[in-house]
């Protein structure tokens, strides 16, 4: 015989398991990413030949496509190799507002070899080495004209922005 004292707490319990799995799968992705804001909403910028894909860069607050800069790429048989004019002298690149210390997330369309930053100020400039990956952090040090050259199987890509303090 049933006891319906029992089957309320079997009902309950089952319940509450099943929302405590809801939580901890539904919203793990979300915990993750909680605080970044994700691809840009705009549209990315777009290249008239063949060349690497779009790239973007991410504060807490903001995300932005990075601006191309010079790059070798090859699809398939076609390979272009594009020299653009020094980031230093450019109008055209976005800027992304950031606190010192805080992170910088660089995502790519493609798994990277080798990837490393450079921080123009004038015609100083720092080196970092970064780990490659499809995403990278990097911790900001220093403000100016930012690039990120990178070395992939396709080829070799640089992507570029200013970057000042918020």
């Amino acid at each position: 015989m049933s006891d319906p004292v029992h089957d309320s707490l079997r009902t309950m319990g089952r319940f509450t398991l099943f929302a405590l799995a809801l939580l901890t799968t539904g919203t793990a992705p979300v915990a993750l990413a909680h605080g970044w804001p994700g691809r840009p909403q705009t549209n990315p910028p777009r290249l008239s030949e063949v060349g690497p894909p779009p790239a973007w860069v991410e504060t807490r607050q903001r995300s932005r496509w990075l601006s191309f800069s010079s790059y070798c790429w090859r699809s398939g048989t076609k390979a272009i190799c594009v020299d653009m004019a020094p980031v230093q002298e450019r109008t055209d690149l976005g800027t992304l507002r950031a606190v010192r210390g805080h992170a910088l997330r660089l995502h790519l369309g493609f798994r990277p070899r080798e990837a490393h930053l450079t921080v123009y100020r004038g015609f100083r400039f720092t080196h970092y080495r970064l780990q490659p990956a499809r995403v990278m952090t990097w911790r900001v040090r220093a403000f100016g004209v930012v690039v990120l050259d990178v070395k992939a199987p396709a080829g070799t890509a640089s992507y570029a922005s200013r970057l000042r303090a918020r």
